[in-house]
């Protein structure tokens, strides 16, 4: 994240804390808690959600709880009533359990919707995201998925249900998140920040590269991939000049403590604001001092596709090409508040980087750590600030099932704004299709036989094909074609 993104995080908490102030406390208030991270429940495991009732000022203790489960369509799955007696001034846990697994869709971005009666009216209505996923089957090493996350919070369980491959944290020498890690086959890239450090004059040459040193020297066997700074072109607004040099320093160090390490380079995020400064980084010699080069991505996806081809370009003209990796990278409008938008953008980002043979993916992030106050922006999380699903989360475990192991194979011609991906997963086809600029229609011809459909919300369908011809009306809104060979 670069500073003006941190300054508007703090504007907004600040004016989230006015706001709340100003706020009087409801006569009843409710709280809810998720039983699992991020609600996510195990497919055999019936989910529960606790409601904390407060009755700060009410008259009638007998107070209750009315609640429906909805599927990613809203239509109303389940229903449930709980009695909540809470004299004044007191708070009581009420369990609600919200129906039998076996009944429920699993895969798919569910919602609770919940209601507070007391005192003979309603107190406040919430919706909160939860559903059901079963743990991942790891079928290949790390290094041959994209999938990564930003993750400081652990939760590896819950990572394992998702199909995380790669997690990048900031760097300590804690040694259980790398156990966690090592026990669910994900690999760590961790960020050092230590390197921005002696780019700021914080650290001296001799500090830093023993820090570097020691980290490598303690954890190479649970780390193979070493990140040694952050957005420089962000934090250090006099050039690349001093950047390049923690990265020698940095560089030769790991090497020296561990020479079949890969050292994570670049970390820049401003390519559109002053592009300049990734030539006169390779210029320096950064090519000398990382084996990845890493972007992060916040732009549109026509300015991700520019920036992309000039970066390309620009490796091609200095003779230093280099495998790339993306980081960080989330939904367009970082603080969008906008749940839909961004469960989309997670099809959008992961297939449009695949087709740009990125080689790791990491989305901005599984949780966000600062304190905005609840049902504000949600920034760009996957899991919100009481710990329930945002639909996104849904659909990057969707994502990582479905092009687990794929390809990418061709992006065919769609017209202006049109994409239309073709990926291959052993003897099918897969085929992610969304516009940028208005409706429009494909159409996709295959062998005959059955077809499925994945949403963002992970909804999946089957539908028969006898023809072996499907007619597609397309929206900005993305889907998984899983075809019997295109």
């Amino acid at each position: 994240m670069n500073r003006a993104q941190f300054a508007l995080a703090a504007a907004l908490i600040a004016l989230a804390n006015v706001l709340a102030a100003a706020e009087p406390l409801a006569a009843w208030q409710l709280t809810l808690r998720a039983a699992r991270p991020g609600a996510v429940f195990d497919v055999a495991e019936t989910p529960r959600v606790t409601a904390l009732v407060r009755n700060a000022a009410g008259h009638d203790p007998a107070a209750k709880i009315e609640f429906d489960v909805r599927d990613s369509e809203g239509r109303q799955l389940a229903t449930g009533q709980e009695s909540a007696p809470v004299p004044p001034g007191q708070t009581r846990p009420i369990d609600l359990p919200l129906g039998d697994p076996a009944h429920l869709p699993h895969g798919e971005y569910l919602s609770l919707h919940v209601r507070l009666v007391a005192d003979g009216r309603c107190q406040g209505q919430w919706r909160k995201g939860f559903g059901f996923l079963p743990r991942c089957e790891v079928t290949i090493p790390p290094e041959q998925s994209p999938f990564g996350l930003l993750n400081d919070a652990g939760d590896w369980p819950l990572m394992a249900r998702l199909g995380v491959r790669h997690v990048r944290l900031n760097w300590n020498w804690n040694e259980r998140p790398l156990e966690w890690a090592s026990r669910y086959k994900v690999s760590n890239c961790p960020l050092m920040n230590e390197a921005n450090a002696f780019v700021c004059g914080q650290l001296t040459e001799k500090e830093y590269a023993a820090f570097v040193r020691e980290s490598v020297r303690r954890y190479k066997s649970y780390i193979h991939y070493w990140q040694l700074g952050n957005e420089f072109d962000i934090f250090h607004r006099e050039g690349p000049k001093s950047y390049v040099e923690s990265q020698r320093v940095g560089y030769a160090v790991a090497k020296a403590e561990d020479p079949n390490c890969v050292v994570v380079g670049g970390s820049i995020t401003a390519l559109e604001v002053r592009r300049e400064g990734f030539p006169e980084s390779l210029d320096l010699g950064l090519a000398r001092y990382c084996d990845i080069y890493d972007f992060h991505f916040y732009s549109d996806l026509a300015t991700t596709q520019d920036l992309l081809d000039y970066i390309r370009a620009t490796c091609k003209a200095h003779h230093a090409e280099k495998p790339l990796w993306v980081t960080e990278t989330t939904q367009v409008g970082m603080f969008d508040p906008d749940d839909r938008n961004q469960a989309e953008y997670v099809f959008k980002r992961f297939t449009h980087l695949l087709a740009n043979e990125v080689s790791v993916i990491c989305w901005h992030a599984l949780s966000w750590p600062y304190p905005f106050s609840t049902d504000k922006t949600q920034a760009t999380a996957i899991i919100d600030y009481e710990g329930f699903a945002r639909p996104s989360l849904f659909a990057y475990a969707a994502l990582t099932r479905e092009l687990a192991g794929a390809r990418f194979v061709r992006r065919r011609d769609a017209g202006p704004g049109g994409y239309v991906l073709e990926f291959a997963r052993g003897p099918r086809t897969l085929v992610v299709l969304w516009s940028e600029s208005g409706r429009r229609s494909y159409q996709l011809r295959h062998k005959p036989g059955e077809y499925f459909v994945t949403f963002p919300s992970g909804k999946r369908i089957a539908r028969p094909s006898p023809q072996g011809s499907i007619d597609i009306d397309v929206s900005k809104t993305p889907a998984i074609y899983d075809l019997p060979e295109g």
